[in-house]
């Protein structure tokens, strides 16, 4: 069974590594912050109610830093990189499976 703290520990090296996104736990689950550099403050994405809920939430902001770290932010992946990205996701997600 996935459970919350499975999930963090297997996104715990990205969210080290991506200062811009952190988990914190509030009274009905988990919620995903976005740091928005424009309003200088931390943005509430909704609640994750469910570990499957923060799993998904995490894999979509784990893409995009992975995009933005091999492209720089500045061109389109190639479909090499878009295939070593979407690897990278199955293997977060096999590990979420593992107990």
């Amino acid at each position: 069974m996935l459970t919350f703290e499975k999930v963090l520990e297997v996104f715990q090296a990205y969210l080290d590594d991506d200062p811009l996104y952190e988990v914190v736990q509030t009274s009905h689950g988990y919620t995903l912050m976005a740091w928005e550099p424009h309003r200088n403050d931390w943005y509430s994405a909704e609640i994750q109610k469910t570990p499957e809920d923060l799993r998904n939430a995490l894999l979509g902001t784990y893409a995009n830093f992975l995009e933005d770290k091999i492209t720089g932010n500045d061109r389109d992946l190639t479909v090499t990189e878009a295939e070593e990205i979407q690897q990278r996701c199955r293997e977060l997600l096999e590990k979420c499976r593992e107990t």
